[in-house]
Formats: structure tokens, C-alpha cells, sequence
């Protein structure tokens, strides 16, 4: 009878472990929202990237009813931040976007947020330099390519 009692007590013991919540003491997963960005701003890329165009159009993909969030700014002298713009969308049920985003003069800093229920927060930085427009007619002047600036005979 002790040997019965002690079984008994020992499945309920099992029984009432199985249905305890063990997740609790699970370590939480950081699962970042998935993006990929086809064009405009590029990931793998650890320097600054460098344009003549006062504006540049991101396009890319995420999940479906993410929000996404951007964020450009400069530094002035003091190397204080200086908020150029700002905006917050849904992605729709396909999952792409695009956007525009506008340059200043100099470095721009952008940050690229994306967040969605069943994911975390994901965050990403990038660096474009507007370049001013006389620096690329200088360029012109300086390279010599086959056709042009010659004249017709």
C-alpha cells in the first residue's frame, strides 16, 4: 500500500510538472522584424554613400502590416542633431514600400525603424553625403571620356 501511495504520488508530481509553465524560464529570443531593401539605401555597406541628388527613393519589402519609421537629421557644428524629417507608415498586405527621403547638404543620417506584432523592433542606421552640384561639374571637366566635349568637324 506505501509502494501504491508513493506511485500515485510521484505521477501526480509528473503530471502537475508537465503543465507547469516552463517558457517562464525560457531566455527571451530577440527576433527582429524582417526587411529587405531593393534599392536606395544599402546594408552591407560599412562607409557613407555618396550622391549629387537632393533626394533619394528607398524601395524594399517586410512583412505584411508592418510599421515602418524614418528619420533624417544632421549634425550642425557642435555635433548636435538636427531632425531634417520625420515619418511613420503601414506597409499593406503585399509587405512593399517606397518613400522618399530628402538630402541636405552635407552628411545625412538616417534611421530606419521597422516593428511588427509578431517580431521586435529592428533599427537600422545609415550615412548618405549630398555632395553640391559644383563638385560634379568639376568632375566633368577634369575626366576626359570618349565623346564628350568634342567638336563636330
Amino acid at each position: 500500500m506505501k509502494q501504491k501511495s508513493k506511485l500515485i504520488a510521484v505521477f501526480v508530481m509528473m503530471l502537475f510538472l508537465s503543465f507547469s509553465p516552463v517558457c517562464a524560464f525560457a531566455q527571451e529570443i530577440c527576433n527582429p522584424t524582417p526587411i529587405a531593401i531593393s534599392s536606395g539605401l544599402i546594408f552591407e555597406e560599412e562607409k557613407q554613400d555618396a550622391t549629387f541628388e537632393d533626394s533619394r527613393i528607398v524601395y524594399g519589402e517586410t512583412i505584411p502590416f508592418a510599421d515602418i519609421s524614418v528619420i533624417v537629421s544632421r549634425k550642425d557644428a557642435e555635433g548636435n542633431t538636427l531632425q531634417d524629417y520625420s515619418e511613420s507608415f503601414e506597409v499593406g498586405s503585399l509587405g512593399i514600400f517606397s518613400i522618399s527621403l530628402p538630402l541636405k547638404l552635407g552628411t545625412n543620417y538616417i534611421d530606419l525603424s521597422v516593428s511588427s506584432q509578431c517580431y521586435d523592433n529592428a533599427t537600422y542606421s545609415f550615412e548618405i553625403k549630398r555632395m553640391p552640384l559644383s563638385v560634379k561639374e568639376q568632375l566633368k571637366t577634369m575626366i576626359a571620356l570618349p565623346g564628350i566635349g568634342q567638336k563636330n568637324k
